[in-house]
């Protein structure tokens, strides 16, 4: 990889809230959003069910990796982090 490139993918998701109770929530199953993997970006990409924080620290329910050319990358809002919390049982819930 050239100098200044980095690892680009798709990041479609759902957006996430919380209930009452602090349990994450799919918002709309129906709406995806697509963001990408950053040059800033924190943390490791785990795979769908993963859960990641916009720029705005929204959180998003991953639940599919698309690969990316790094020329195309602009077409994409980066995401801001990772997280290490992946909930599967909310990605199965979603199809």
């Amino acid at each position: 990889m050239a100098k200044g490139k980095y690892e680009t993918a798709i990041l479609t998701g759902c957006l996430l809230e919380e209930d009452a109770s602090g349990h994450l929530l799919v918002k709309d199953r129906q709406q995806e959003h697509d963001w990408r993997i950053g040059k800033h970006t924190k943390g490791q990409l785990l795979g769908p069910g993963q859960i990641f924080l916009t720029e705005k620290n929204q959180k998003v329910l991953l639940t599919r990796v698309t690969p990316l050319s790094f020329k195309d990358r602009h077409d994409f809002q980066p995401i801001g982090r990772f997280t290490k919390e992946v909930q599967h049982d909310l990605l199965a819930d979603h199809h």
